[in-house]
């Protein structure tokens, strides 16, 4: 079978959107003809053109213009154009973007073509336009042959948007549990070494972005006796959280990593003693799931997808958002040993193992079989 992924930024990107395109399609080229046509919005220095990575073609585009996170590829359009036909079936990925937008329009009543919101809009900024997306070119989803969920929450999404129930088909994000068991006591100590890290640690992965509440998780340990590592890019807001941390005098508190290799990340989630992830929305948080498999304390707050995975004080904590008083009760409670935190832990590590790459890349490609015959 000869698939086209589309994404809207480059795989390279630390985003959960990103990542599920580049797992799913390193493990179907296996038996299959893959290609990934991607632009280069929020990593500008990613250079267009064609590259290759484990047996996988990238197709890199030029994003001309930005338009809040929207974007605009010229280059995308005229590509798309002239390689669509050589697929068997396209899979577009992203709610609210361009070449999703563009894509799912253009490939209408010409081939299969399955779509994953990873999530929808959430968020107040921009409201005018978002609500003007959703009842014009967000109309185009309906375009797809199916659509694909990641919780119940998106199920509910499509829904709303007049999406047919029997479209609409769930299939959540995986985490890659084998290298979770390859993580030596050697690396997670050559990692606390690195960043001077001797106590139990708070982490973050991901984009340093408002929506993520990392301002309110800095405000709830300035006074424990913790530190807090943010692993990510900046995504247009640390110099503001910077401003914030200094304000409170915790400078030697939160120490920012940017990206890291994947063995340090691993080493990361294995070496720290809580994770949180406090945002605004989420639509999966794939980091939560990867953070459980790594045996650590996961706090999370109550918005979007989160519920659906987090269970309160079963195999993670949930802390109401943006109650501040509340997550630092949470937090102070994780960093504790007892009975209560490790069985919290040892829920967590087994419900990860519901979640493998292998197992989601399966169920998309019966997916794409399903849709090719219909």
């Amino acid at each position: 079978m000869k698939i086209l992924q589309i994404s809207s930024a480059p795989i390279s990107y630390l985003g959960g959107t990103e990542k599920v395109v580049w797992e799913i399609s390193k493990r179907m080229s296996k038996k299959n003809d893959v290609t990934i046509l991607q632009t280069n919005l929020y990593e500008p220095t990613t250079a267009s053109g064609i590259s290759f990575k484990e047996g996988v073609k990238i197709i890199t585009c030029k994003n001309n213009l930005f338009f809040g996170g929207y974007g605009y590829s010229k280059e995308f359009t005229k590509k798309l154009k002239d390689i669509w036909k050589d697929y068997d079936l396209i899979h577009i990925h992203g709610y609210g973007r361009f070449a999703s937008d563009f894509s799912l329009k253009f490939l209408r009543n010409k081939k299969p073509t399955i779509f994953t919101a990873h999530g929808f809009f959430h968020s107040k900024q921009y409201s005018f336009f978002k609500k003007l997306h959703d009842n014009t070119l967000g109309k185009s989803i309906k375009y797809a042959k199916y659509c694909t969920a990641l919780t119940k929450l998106d199920f509910k999404e499509y829904l709303h948007r007049e999406v047919k129930k029997e479209r609409i088909i769930e299939i959540p994000n995986g985490v890659d549990l084998k290298k979770f068991f390859k993580v030596t006591k050697k690396e997670v100590e050559q990692f606390k070494s690195k960043f001077g890290l001797k106590k139990d640690f708070i982490l973050y992965v991901g984009r340093i972005h408002q929506s993520k509440g990392l301002q309110y998780v800095i405000e709830a340990i300035k006074d424990l006796d913790t530190k807090f590592i943010i692993v990510g890019k900046d995504a247009g807001y640390k110099k503001e959280l910077k401003e914030k941390i200094e304000n409170l005098r915790i400078s030697k508190k939160v120490i920012f990593t940017g990206n890291l290799n994947e063995k340090e990340l691993l080493s990361a989630y294995k070496a720290s003693k809580t994770f949180v992830l406090f945002s605004e929305w989420e639509g999966f948080g794939l980091v939560v799931i990867e953070a459980m498999a790594a045996g650590t304390t996961v706090i999370t707050s109550d918005r979007g997808a989160l519920p659906f995975l987090i269970k309160d004080n079963q195999n993670g904590m949930i802390s109401k958002y943006p109650n501040v008083k509340e997550l630092e009760s949470k937090i102070r409670d994780s960093l504790k040993k007892n009975t209560k935190i490790h069985q919290i832990e040892k829920n967590a590590k087994e419900f990860s193992k519901k979640f493998s790459w292998e197992k989601v890349a399966m169920d998309y490609v019966q997916l794409y079989n399903k849709a090719i015959k219909k």
